[in-house]
């Protein structure tokens, strides 16, 4: 498990929780009253990355990661198995505002008592085709704000989804992660761009067992994923922003037939998207 450090006296349980990003999102949603409850808190793990889950359980599915000092939302808490944390000994798993859910005991944050999780609910965003999951999804929940190749943009080789910095960005399909990379042409990355900046930021490219490659770009900072990792249609991936040449926080989605992907293979998401059945407002 790469990490910082790792304490000679901590527990199973403890270790259990911390670690590396490996699958895919919880489908989850907070219910109004659960919104209206959150409050802010701060990972506290001495240095290691938290693990993110799926379900209250260190046996969960691991489905992102958290570095020391991340600021999060908790709009729920639920009972789990019991973990022994830098922050106190607890079976109380925080539920936070994209749906994943980390032990309470690495979460610095306010004595406030906070709501019983509801159930998990379905996303709507996503559609039934069976047991396995949909093939292709919607990256992010937002309305196209900008098509592709229009009269005024010729160049503009895919769709973009506005929506505000943070907003989870999925994989639209499974396949490999095939590569994660900065693109700017002044600057870096880790801050926003803007007209006088060329490249797509902070993106990453993932292909599947058709040879099809998608492109998500302008990303608020590096991807969670790594090249050669395997994920599903959902799994989280990133999170919107405005890197690279970007003036407001969007997610920049490309469809390629091929990899690698070019200008000469690209085609329309909105149309590849709406063939698969994915709704596209």
């Amino acid at each position: 498990m790469p990490t910082k450090r790792i304490r000679r006296r901590a527990s199973a349980a403890a270790i259990a929780g911390l670690g590396l990003l490996v699958g895919g999102l919880a489908t989850v949603t907070a219910s109004p009253a659960e919104a209206a409850s959150s409050v802010s808190g701060t990972v506290s793990t001495g240095g290691l990355v938290l693990n993110v889950r799926k379900a209250a359980k260190t046996a969960a599915k691991r489905v992102g990661t958290l570095q020391e000092g991340a600021k999060v939302s908790i709009v729920c808490q639920a009972k789990g198995n019991r973990v022994t944390g830098t922050v106190r000994t607890t079976d109380l798993w925080d539920r936070l505002s994209d749906g994943g859910y980390v032990s309470d005991a690495y979460i610095k944050r306010p004595a406030t008592k906070l709501p019983v999780c509801d159930p998990p609910k379905p996303s709507p965003s996503r559609s039934t085709e069976g047991a396995a999951g949909p093939a292709w999804v919607l990256p992010v929940s937002a309305a196209m704000n900008s098509a592709f190749r229009t009269p005024q943009r010729p160049t503009h080789n895919g769709m973009d989804l506005a929506a505000a910095k943070e907003t989870p960005v999925r994989a639209a399909h499974s396949g490999v992660v095939m590569r994660v990379l900065c693109q700017v042409s002044i600057g870096t990355c880790d801050t926003d761009g803007g007209l006088t900046v060329s490249g797509c930021g902070w993106f990453a490219e993932i292909r599947d067992a058709d040879g099809v490659t998608t492109r998500y770009c302008h990303l608020l900072r590096r991807p969670s994923v790594v090249p050669g990792q395997t994920v599903t249609a959902g799994d989280l991936i990133g999170q919107v922003g405005s890197s690279g040449h970007s003036t407001g926080p969007h997610l920049h989605f490309e469809v390629h037939t091929a990899f690698p992907a070019t200008v000469e293979n690209a085609v329309d998401p909105f149309l590849f998207l709406k063939a698969k059945g994915v709704p596209v407002r």
